[in-house]
């Protein structure tokens, strides 16, 4: 397989930590979540601030005048032209730039997008701020690059740089393209071929309607005679009255209306922008989505599965294409679609049609051998409605003519080219022009599913349907049709969406050039299948079930390609010595020109409880209107594609200590991804494949302190079990984008080893040890485990939270900027406004949000704590004052419940010399209305009043309290302060050290005065100014030991330290300190 890029590995070598770092790694596990300066598992340093971050749109509808509507279009592009232009011209641009110059057509045209669309900033915050000329950065990059002079060869401290590929940067393209099959061969696999070779639904009724009728019949039947006798009486009726689609209708599947929210795994990829759903699986990590949903919660989804729960297949990052901006190139120009042409000009049908990936089912192939694709369940189909114009119409607007040959009688092709830029290049694929032509094919250029637009990742804002094809050849994001003699030639055509022989394992050398080029491995039509849904994965039934007359419903889907009917499923409890006939329900008006089968369908038959529970297996297969079946055993090819051999399930008689009478638990071949609960089991082939890998590793440990800090592009290590790799300059070249791997640059989590051992095969491993560097310390092993079960109990947790509060820890939420406010010149209160008409934002007193804005390579994050709410809703706290009047209006209106919240934010203006800060000015300039995101609550420091703390679940106590703050870190003192002071029965005192560069600087300087002189003298607060004005009378200077003793409680019982600030004032300054006068980390110092 050829690639652009050649698969080239470079490592820098690194001795390992010194013996003295390795003694001195803390011990990771017995650590809180809040020790200062430490990446907790929210991806946060507790107590450090970020290092910068210390006019009203009109209401736009559909019916806006179309004048108008062209006079904005046209002024929006002109502007964003220009700033593409100032950016070209080496003009110096800072986020007030870009986002005044990239006009919201979302705000504009919502009628036009998908659900959830959100605003994107077409730049990175890396390109604004490092990337320019600012001449901040030109006296940095004299700096770098005299300091590369000094070291040449050798790195600041004398370590030899290695390329660990030696001489194979001379090797030809043709020793790169057969790198692949020569290590195989290495690796005694292939070695010669076989020897043998030539040179050649039933209506429903009600429970008590059905048990009675059982019951009855069987006095005279079995079983397994009863439930054939009801599938039989059930097609006499139901295949007749089964009704043509004109495709005229509505699609019935009406859920999810609304806006839902953004995973926290797109967070740091250019997919940052995309509300998916918390029901899709992930098959192949964070980034690119490739995912669907469990197959129970896909089958509960209904005959017209919801936009949501469909799979989704992708290559890449998802294109962020505008329907205002879009267009179809038909024809190499002959033709030109806008997204209004192609909806307004064109007769539209909408139509189900079910659709599968023809690596549906691989996981079972890859328990036998590890194949080129991910571990894709059972999950990776869906019946949806489609609808756009037919492509048969497109092509006779753009002037192409309908013969199938040329005048040479070579056979016309019609090519598709989608908008993405997935890793090897256009995704391209083609199909017959006869085929395209055909108008009882319905081929399809869709821009609505469900009768909504396009998802995103379906491929908004159009895609060409194929009814009865694989998913592969339905391009998404279509940009270019054309005409050519010829089968396409591109990458993805030719080297995806193939089932070649058993003996080819690999996608290089001319066995597999041959067979990858050849026409007949391609993957057009969809191949029979069925699947057993219910009993679902884990199910479980006791054993007292098995009553008489007592039956069990077993369920599931079935599907076929070229629009060929499935005329019948069977079902077999006895590893297929005999067959059950089973009931097919499909989808409402299935049928397309007489006798075209879109659709999938479901199935069931009722089966007698003690016959279900005594059977080993459920096995089910599936029947076309050609009289053929499917296969009892799988056929394993290098690609794992078209899996469709009996589905069978598993059962066995189980008894935990929890159960007081055994059951059965069944058990399905595998669950998707990473899940490890399928009855099937790595072949011996893999578990040796599996002892290779893990063999042989340098011996050099590793701390987390030093692996953290190799968390860039420009330096990126991995952890994949306990080994550490230099994966920089694997980057350049990542079939799967760099993305995929950048997100796990610098992070010890057990995440990087699930996903790369559920994506890759062996040759990726053995890649893989050529940037190996050593291996993590046994606390560095420790932490990783112990970080991954709370993680897992952490993520349970939050599955189970009321849905009656807005954040979620996992979950990006929109919330709208409703108002903004000046405080001072450069201080800016915002109030924005919680989704869906819901009331309680739902932080505890001490914690954050994060608020996220999308940029084009991922989401831009700070953490702040709002000004307001600061006290808990009233139906949710009754332990607060309010004496009387005036104390209850303050109170009520600091507490949550109001729908809304506040936060007080400091603009770091740009100048000549830099930028200016990201977020700070993106909501200075954002218009209102806009939508930002929030997660959390972040930070498990809670306060619940009365001296009493919950930090990282446990409870502490203390009397008196000492805040270190510094510039926006004051805001979760703040939060406390106001806790504290208004709880009733309060008893705790507070001494606060809040440090700034200038009066100005200081945040809420008016409400902590008014604090300290309603609290009795319970509350202190020392103000340091290192830059003051002549007339301040405070304390001048930075925060020191001296000024810490003087104005801070010292060590004692029930005393404790919290701490918010910049870096270097935190770490350098005030922690030193605070451990010299006696306080102890993790004991009484704490990090917000």
């Amino acid at each position: 397989m050829p690639h652009d890029i050649p698969w080239r590995v470079q490592v820098l070598n690194h001795p390992g930590s010194s013996d003295q770092d390795i003694r001195d790694e803390p011990t990771w596990t017995g650590a809180h979540q809040h020790r200062v300066g430490v990446r907790n598992r929210q991806d946060r340093l507790p107590g450090l601030t970020h290092d910068e971050d210390g006019g009203e749109l009109p209401n736009s509808s559909s019916s806006t005048d179309a004048t108008t509507e062209r006079a904005f279009d046209a002024e929006a592009r002109q502007e964003f032209e220009q700033l593409k232009q100032r950016q070209e011209q080496g003009d110096l641009i800072n986020f007030r730039d870009i986002i005044s110059g990239e006009k919201d057509f979302h705000l504009r045209y919502p009628q036009n997008r998908s659900l959830g669309w959100r605003y994107v900033l077409d730049c990175t915050e890396d390109g604004v701020k490092n990337e320019q000329n600012w001449p901040a950065n030109i006296v940095k990059r004299k700096r770098e690059e005299e300091a590369q002079r000094e070291k040449a060869s050798h790195t600041a401290d004398g370590v030899e740089v290695v390329d660990r590929s030696g001489d194979k940067q001379k090797q030809n393209e043709s020793e790169d393209a057969h790198e692949e099959s020569d290590w195989k061969r290495s690796q005694d696999e292939n070695i010669k071929h076989n020897a043998a070779y030539g040179v050649t639904p039933e209506q429903s009724r009600n429970d008590e309607q059905q048990k009675s009728d059982y019951e009855r019949l069987l006095e005279r039947y079995t079983p397994q005679e009863i439930a054939l006798l009801r599938n039989l009486q059930h097609e006499k009726d139901y295949r007749k009255q089964l009704k043509r689609n004109n495709g005229k209708l509505k699609s019935p599947q009406t859920h999810n209306r609304s806006t839902i929210s953004i995973d926290e795994a797109d967070q740091f990829s250019p997919d940052n922008w995309l509300p998916r759903s918390e029901h899709l699986i992930r098959l192949t990590g964070k980034h690119p989505l490739n995912a669907e949903a469990e197959v129970t919660t896909l089958f509960d989804g209904g005959l017209i599965t919801p936009n949501e729960l469909h799979y989704v297949r992708n290559h890449g990052a998802v294109p962020r294409i505008l329907w205002e901006n879009h267009e179809l190139d038909v024809e190499n120009g002959k033709l030109k679609l806008s997204m209004d042409d192609l909806k307004n000009n064109f007769e539209a049908i909408n139509i189900p049609v079910s659709l599968a990936c023809d690596g549906n089912r691989r996981k079972e192939l890859n328990m036998i051998k590890k194949s080129k694709g991910f571990n894709r369940g059972a999950g990776t189909t869906g019946c949806v409605y489609w609808k756009g114009p037919l492509l048969r119409d497109v092509l006779l607007a753009a002037g192409v003519e309908e013969e199938r040959y040329t005048g040479e009688s070579r056979e016309r092709w019609v090519n598709f080219q989608g908008a993405d830029e997935p890793s090897e290049g256009k995704y391209e694929t083609c199909i017959p022009l006869s085929y395209a032509m055909d108008p009882t094919n319905d081929v399809l250029l869709a821009y609505e599913m469900n009768d909504v637009p396009l998802p995103p990742d379906h491929g908004y804002p159009v895609r060409l349907l194929i009814p009865g094809y694989v998913g592969g050849r339905c391009v998404k994001w279509l940009a270019k049709i054309w005409i050519t003699d010829h089968e396409n030639t591109s990458h993805y055509h030719i080297w995806d969406n193939r089932v070649l022989p058993s003996f080819i394992t690999e996608k290089d050398g001319e066995f597999a050039t041959a067979m990858f080029s050849h026409p007949d491995t391609a993957c057009n039509e969809q191949n029979l299948n069925a699947v057993v849904v219910k009993p679902a994965q884990g199910e479980k039934l006791p054993l007292t079930a098995a009553r008489k007359g007592k039956t069990y419903r077993i369920e599931g889907y079935a599907y076929d390609g070229g629009g060929h009917e499935v005329q019948r499923v069977e079902m077999s409890l006895d590893g297929g010595e005999t067959w059950l006939y089973c009931i097919r329900r499909f989808p409402d008006y299935p049928i397309r020109h007489g006798n075209k089968f879109w659709t999938w369908l479901h199935w069931y038959v009722d089966v007698s409880m003690p016959h279900l529970l005594q059977a080993k297996t459920i096995s089910v297969r599936a029947w076309n209107v050609f009289k053929n079946t499917q296969p009892e055993k799988p056929s394993w090819n290098t690609m794992g594609m078209m899996n469709n051999c009996w589905y069978t399930v598993k059962s066995e008689i189980r008894q935990d200590d929890e159960d007081e009478v055994p059951h059965v638990l069944f058990r399905h071949p595998v669950e998707p991804g990473t899940g490890g609960g399928g009855w099937m089991q790595p072949s011996e082939e893999n578990k040796i494949a599996s002892a290779k890998q893990e063999a042989g590793a340098p011996q050099k440990q590793f701390t987390r302190q030093e692996i953290e800090k190799h968390d860039r592009e420009d330096d990126c290590w991995i952890v994949v079990g306990d080994k550490v790799y230099d994966a920089t300059s694997v980057l350049a070249w990542h079939p799967g984008g760099k993305a995929a791997i950048a997100g796990h640059a610098g992070k010890i989590h057990q995440e990087t080893s699930d996903e790369f051992e559920s994506i890759h095969d062996g040759y990726a491993y053995q890649k893989l040890k050529e940037c190996v560097l050593g291996v993590v310390t046994q606390k560095a092993a420790d932490f990783m485990k112990a970080n991954a079960e709370a993680s897992a109990k952490e993520k349970a947790q939050s599955k189970n939270k009321g849905a009656d509060v807005v954040l979620q820890k996992h979950r990006w939420v929109p919330v709208k900027l409703r108002e903004r406010d000046s405080v001072s010149e450069d201080t800016r209160r915002y109030t924005f406004g919680l989704p869906d008409g819901m009331k309680d934002l739902g932080l505890g007193t001490c914690q954050h949000i994060q608020l996220g804005f999308h940029l084009k390579d991922k989401m831009l994050i700070r953490s702040y704590t709002p000004t307001r709410p600061l006290l808990p809703d009233s139906s949710q706290d009754n332990g607060l004052a309010e004496p009387d009047a005036t104390t209850n209006g303050e109170v009520q209106t600091m507490r949550d419940g109001q729908g809304t919240f506040e936060l007080v934010v400091k603009t770091y203006f740009p100048s000549d010399q830099h930028p200016g800060g990201a977020m700070s000015n993106i909501l200075d300039c954002m218009p209102l209305g806009e939508e930002v995101e929030i997660r959390g609550p972040t930070g498990e420091i809670t306060y619940s009043g009365n001296g009493t703390f919950d930090i990282s679940g446990e409870e502490m106590k203390f009397s008196k309290i000492n805040l270190v703050l510094g510039g926006s870190g004051l805001t979760p003192g703040y939060a406390l302060i106001a806790r504290a002071l208004l709880g009733t029965g309060e008893e705790v005192q507070v001494c606060v050290v809040d440090a700034n560069k200038s009066e100005a600087d200081v945040l809420l300087r008016e409400e902590l005065e008014h604090f300290v002189q309603e609290s009795k003298g319970r509350l202190k607060v020392a103000h340091v100014l290192s830059h003051p004005s002549e007339s301040w009378q405070g304390l001048k200077g930075h925060v020191k030991a001296d000024v810490l003793r003087s104005n801070l409680f010292p060590p004692a019982e029930g005393t404790a330290c919290f701490l918010c600030g910049p870096p270097a004032m935190i770490q350098k300054a005030a922690l030193p300190a605070l451990r010299d006068w006696g306080f102890e980390e993790d004991k009484n110092v704490f990090g917000f």
